[in-house]
């Protein structure tokens, strides 16, 4: 395997990469924070504006106001909302975590992803 690239690696191994596990447990948080799962107040950390369908999903994500450069790039209130928003959610993915787990799972994230 030494003589393989990373990507090709964790395909050899039929594994996920770090970065894709990752992305999927900031969908799995976000959900929770969203959905009551976690008390956490989500208005802290992004702006929910539920509306109706015209595109995507309703349960859209804007961020908060910074002047900070760095928290746009690394924050995880800030580096989940393009995907999130990407997601094509329906009411019956969000009716339980499984759900939404199975969601994520089928979903292509390799335009988020630097290794895809």
């Amino acid at each position: 395997m030494a003589y393989l690239s990373y990507a090709d690696r964790f395909q050899a191994l039929g594994l996920d990469t770090l970065e894709h596990r990752r992305l999927q447990q900031d969908f799995l948080y976000t959900y929770k924070v969203l959905f009551g799962t976690l008390s956490i107040d989500h208005s802290n950390m992004f702006d929910v504006r539920l509306h109706s369908i015209t595109r995507g999903h309703r349960w859209k994500l804007y961020s908060n106001f910074s002047r900070i450069l760095i928290r746009v790039e690394l924050f995880f209130c800030e580096r989940v909302i393009p995907p999130w928003n990407s997601l094509d959610i329906t009411n019956a993915d969000v009716r339980s975590v499984a759900a939404f787990k199975r969601l994520v799972e089928r979903s292509d994230l390799s335009e988020f992803m630097y290794f895809s």
